[in-house]
């Protein structure tokens, strides 16, 4: 290992990664160099190139380095098959990785960093060396255009072995028996959607990256004796003539539904369709008139497959909005502008959402409308 390139390589990527915002990273680059000098002989699971920021990540999570070192207790059968983390376990260095949140949560977000929609099978195998199953029996019939299916259980106890992959194993999850496991589908042989359903605490998550790039992550609800929890309303849920509106103009994305319309009333609807990950619909609700500077349909949509954290993070912004949003107010600057303000339960610092009226007398976000 070339220890000078890679804490050279340290100082490139710092302020692009998980360490942005330090000003310096004397210490860290020193607390780096010991680390590995220590630990240099051990082997990493994950084994695409070691980058600085990976190193950092290791270092911040603690327990990492065990789960970058042993072997999964899964076989390949080639013939088969914002979200905020809960009340982390307490750490024992006697227990298995599978009861420590910390290395759950750690190994979930490093599976998110490296992974994109379109990557090869090569590629994946390339930088994952967690076994699989090929999935043959997946209820989903591939209605989507998915042409096959591996699965995945990771930090998973001796023996552990999983037969049916449509539903997820909250109860092993919650006994520990496995971390994680992850669930991909191909088209074409490249990826096409990946999910990850991991324990935090004593609740399931469920994190889901898209075909188009957009993520959902959520707690998977799980019923108690047979009563599920109630879905919470939000300030931003839409009445049933507006849930009309918001689908006739997601198919059609004609501004004429639009006629009528507050910035407010515009805001829901964009809302609406980041919950559901339409991005053509957020795409058509932002300002489109000469002189805006906006990207193209094409670059918009190419460059949400290649960021999923900022996915992960608009996604956990977005729930945010809807979970905590306790008012949302209008302030009109002037005929064509406006800001939409939202305020939080919590008490938390407002979030405001400048809008503009178009030539055609519509209102739509201004590019990077968030402020």
């Amino acid at each position: 290992m070339n220890l000078d390139k890679l804490l050279e390589e340290f100082k490139e990527t710092a302020d692009r990664t998980l360490l942005r915002g330090m000003d310096n990273t004397t210490n860290l680059e020193e607390r780096i160099r010991m680390n590995i000098e220590k630990k240099g002989k051990k082997r990493f699971r994950f084994i695409y190139p070691v980058s600085a920021a990976l190193v950092a990540v290791v270092l911040v999570i603690g327990f990492a380095p065990y789960l970058l070192q042993k072997e999964s207790t899964s076989t390949h059968t080639p013939n088969g098959t914002s979200a905020e983390p809960g009340t982390h376990q307490k750490p024992d260095p006697k227990a298995h990785p599978a009861s420590d949140d910390q290395v759950i949560m750690g190994t979930v977000d490093e599976i998110i960093d490296v992974l994109r929609v379109g990557m090869t099978q090569d590629q994946i195998k390339a930088k994952i060396s967690f076994p699989y199953t090929v999935v043959d029996n997946y209820g989903g019939s591939g209605d989507d255009g998915t042409e096959e299916y591996w699965g995945y259980s990771i930090l998973a106890k001796e023996g552990y072995q999983r037969k049916d992959w449509t539903m997820i194993e909250t109860e092993a999850l919650l006994k520990r028996d496995v971390g994680l496991e992850m669930f991909v589908g191909w088209k074409d042989k490249k990826l096409y959607w990946y999910t990850i359903s991991y324990v935090q605490g004593k609740e399931v998550y469920l994190f889901k990256m898209n075909s188009n790039g957009t993520v959902n992550e959520d707690v998977v609800d799980v019923p108690q004796d047979g009563t599920q929890t109630p879905i919470a309303t939000s300030v931003f849920d839409l009445k049933p003539e507006e849930q009309d509106r918001y689908y006739n103009y997601m198919y059609e994305k004609k501004d004429e539904l639009l006629r009528g319309l507050s910035p407010i009333d515009v805001l829901k609807l964009y809302v609406q369709a980041q919950q559901e990950g339409q991005l053509e619909m957020q795409y058509a609700l932002h300002i489109e008139d000469d002189g805006s500077e906006k990207p193209t349909p094409e670059q918009y949509l190419e460059d949400m497959k290649k960021d999923p954290v900022g996915a992960r993070n608009s996604w956990k912004q977005l729930k945010k909005m809807r979970d905590l949003a306790s008012d949302i107010t209008l302030e009109q600057t002037s005929d064509k502008e406006a800001v939409v303000w939202v305020a939080f339960k919590d008490n938390s610092d407002k979030v405001a959402y400048k809008m503009q009226k178009n030539k055609q007398g519509f209102w739509k976000l201004s590019w990077m409308a968030r402020q």
